[in-house]
């Protein structure tokens, strides 16, 4: 078998994508980037967000069991325009952390 074909095989039993739900959480997820989609990975058991490129669509896992107004908020809160505010946000904690574990 060809190694594209063998790609595409071993994807198809990995993943599925999800074009959409009861509550319109993919709709609400491809509203905010259009470039957006989601798969469940059977391996992980967890939906993923993927963005269409050419290679390495990975964007992000979803932590929940079920997809709801929470990955859309997570979606929202990762997306490339909220980086920075994230990363403020991340170290913040990461502050917050070590003065709790020193005694600060």
């Amino acid at each position: 078998m060809p190694q594209v074909l063998w790609q595409f095989a071993i994807f198809i039993m990995i993943y599925q994508e999800i074009k959409s739900d009861l509550f319109n959480i993919v709709k609400r997820i491809k509203s905010i980037n259009s470039k957006y989609f989601v798969l469940y990975n059977f391996k992980r058991k967890k939906y993923e967000v993927h963005f269409k490129r050419s290679k390495n669509t990975y964007e992000l896992t979803i932590p929940f069991d079920t997809l709801d107004a929470r990955a859309v908020n997570l979606v929202m809160k990762t997306k490339m325009e909220n980086q920075k505010k994230l990363l403020e946000e991340i170290e913040e904690s990461n502050k917050k952390l070590q003065g709790s574990m020193y005694g600060d």
